[in-house]
């Protein structure tokens, strides 16, 4: 019978993890007091334990517990990784502990909940992972440990084909207070002519192009937060997606005074990080720094469009057959027409 490594590693594993689970643990045995890293994972290590305050020791133990508990115990660790996401929901946003509980309030959370690990299980029921999600843009399977995609690219989220629909939710936002500001993404060094030129024929590399919706929230005692909905990314190399963006770039720079927009670079590997819903959008939107590109160049009705100049007269055209004048009037005067 042929026996590969990877199936040797496997069954000593399990053997391991049989033992780990029917013994206990020596506690006279001394700790190890030095461990060999390679210069990449010590680096690793060292940023990792900068940003949590911590010691790169206490950061490997945290590590290595963490691997040990999800192996021996797996509903022990399916609950530690629910308490690790929830805190690192509110850190990745910047938000303190009595931030969390002004945030967590009407599900019961105080300062003393958080000290007590089985009193924050308790209380992180259904209804309160549901609320963090429809409050963070996160998939509520990813807090509850169920699923590692943080996010989701869902039919709320599109703007392919559904841009009048996109367009009323940034008015319902900016109508909550959330001063909404549309995010363009696209990765740096993109390539819009050769994309362009491409027409989808394959021959070019796909140049994605996204939406992220900035919005800032505050609690009923003042705690201020930014979150960030993700919506879809397309290529800018097929002529229907670039139609639409433009459609919607439009619309943005029409609804001025309701809505900001911004034109933004980051490198490929966030782009597909965004793109594969595997990043929490804080994380990657606080390495934005300024803006990189003008979405306004390529569609406009206020100034002139100076790129790609011969798709605008169409877009210009579905721009005014689509009734976006109409949304945008009734936001600002309650009504279709405007009153001047």
């Amino acid at each position: 019978m042929k026996i590969s490594l990877e199936s040797l590693l496997q069954r000593l594993v399990l053997k391991g993890s049989d033992t780990a689970r029917t013994t206990s643990p020596d506690t006279n045995t001394p700790p190890p007091t030095s461990i060999r890293l390679k210069p990449a994972t010590k680096h690793f290590l060292d940023c990792q334990a900068l940003a949590l305050n911590t010691s790169v020791q206490s950061l490997i133990a945290m590590i290595l517990d963490g691997v040990a508990e999800m192996t021996v115990d797996s509903t022990s660790g399916t609950l530690r990784t629910i308490r690790e996401r929830f805190f690192y929901l509110f850190q990745t946003h910047q938000l303190d502990l009595p931030g969390i509980v002004s945030i967590m309030k009407d599900q019961g959370f105080t300062l003393s909940v958080l000290d007590n690990p089985a009193r924050l299980l308790d209380l992180l029921d259904q209804k309160a992972i549901q609320h963090l999600a429809e409050t963070f843009f996160v998939r509520p399977e990813w807090i509850s440990g169920a699923r590692d995609s943080v996010i989701e690219l869902g039919i709320d989220v599109r703007w392919y084909k559904n841009v009048y629909a996109a367009a009323k939710k940034l008015l319902k936002y900016a109508e909550l207070g959330f001063r909404p500001h549309v995010m363009f993404l696209r990765r740096e060094h993109a390539n819009f002519p050769s994309a362009r030129a491409d027409n989808d024929s394959g021959k070019a590399d796909p140049e994605p192009i996204g939406v992220a919706v900035r919005l800032y929230r505050s609690t009923d005692e003042g705690v201020s937060f930014t979150t960030y909905e993700v919506w879809d990314f397309e290529r800018w190399n097929y002529w229907r997606c670039r139609e639409q963006l433009k459609l919607l770039i439009t619309f943005c720079d029409q609804a001025h005074n309701l809505i900001y927009y911004s034109g933004y670079e980051l490198p490929n590997e966030d782009i597909e990080a965004l793109r594969a819903c595997k990043a929490m959008p804080a994380v990657i939107m606080k390495k934005i720094h300024q803006v990189a590109w003008y979405p306004d160049d390529y569609a406009c009705l206020r100034d002139k469009v100076t790129k790609e100049t011969d798709d605008w007269p169409l877009i210009q055209k579905q721009y005014e057959e689509g009734r976006y004048e109409s949304l945008i009037n009734e936001a600002l005067y309650g009504q279709p027409e405007a009153p001047f």
